[in-house]
């Protein structure tokens, strides 16, 4: 933090805004990207890329499979954030179906169930990438980059408030700049 003098009143630096990799990713979820992995299928028209198998320890009785596709207005990215959201029923998959990239902003659960702010980051996605949220992982509604995208959204939900619990947090900047 930052003391401003003038004020007597404490900022938050700007949160950086950083490229993606599955290692500084795995602990809020997985980068969902096909590449050359995969295996032949559809008699090797096609390259099968298994995204993620749901252990059943991931899914909560008393849910069903929604799946939605989400048109998000393009964004700034150099903005400040006030809230978060999370999924307490499940993970949750998103995946670009068009667009020029997205920003995913995250943070683990802290010990009293709200955001641990010191865990925060903020990560750059092409428009070839997408995402698997951790249940209960805090998260920043999607953040199309470039211009306007749909993405397609997976979650185990039950039609209650756990589905999406949203908690306002202290502003706080994010930034472009590497």
């Amino acid at each position: 933090m930052q003391d401003d003098s003038a004020t007597g009143s404490r900022s938050l630096s700007p949160l950086r805004i950083q490229p993606v990799t599955q290692a500084a990713f795995a602990p809020f979820g997985w980068v969902v990207e096909t590449g050359e992995s995969g295996r032949a299928a559809n008699n090797g028209t096609a390259r099968r890329h298994d995204i993620h198998a749901h252990p059943a320890a991931e899914v909560r009785a008393g849910t069903r499979l929604v799946t939605s596709i989400f048109a998000a207005q393009r964004r700034q990215p150099d903005l400040a954030i006030t809230m978060l959201e999370r999924h307490v029923n499940s993970i949750q998959w998103i995946v670009p179906l068009d667009g020029a990239g997205h920003v995913v902003i995250v943070a683990r659960d802290g010990t009293d169930g709200r955001p641990d702010l010191a865990t925060l980051a903020a990560f750059s996605f092409s428009a070839a990438q997408g995402v698997i949220y951790r249940r209960g992982l805090w998260h920043h509604p999607i953040m199309a980059v470039g211009s306007d995208a749909r993405f397609l959204v997976q979650s185990w939900q039950d039609g209650t408030e756990a589905d999406c619990e949203i908690t306002a947090i202290e502003p706080r900047a994010i930034s472009a700049d590497r």
